[in-house]
């Protein structure tokens, strides 16, 4: 891989983290993903429950969403 692909690769990451969700409890920190399954009830249709957490240091709340 070139130097440009590398690049390129590292700022397609930046990106994706720089897209998260904002904390609804402090509304400072970014959400990361924890988990994520089958929704227990819509599962068998595609759709997934995630498990997140606030990188914030005052706060680390988890949220499902």
């Amino acid at each position: 891989m070139s130097i440009l692909g590398d690049l390129q690769a590292v700022a397609a990451k930046i990106t994706l983290q720089d897209n998260r969700p904002t904390c609804a409890f402090c509304g400072k920190g970014k959400l990361v993903l924890i988990d994520e399954r089958p929704d227990p009830n819509f599962g068998a249709l595609g759709v997934f429950q995630q498990t997140l957490r606030c990188d914030a240091a005052g706060c680390g709340r988890i949220t499902i969403d």
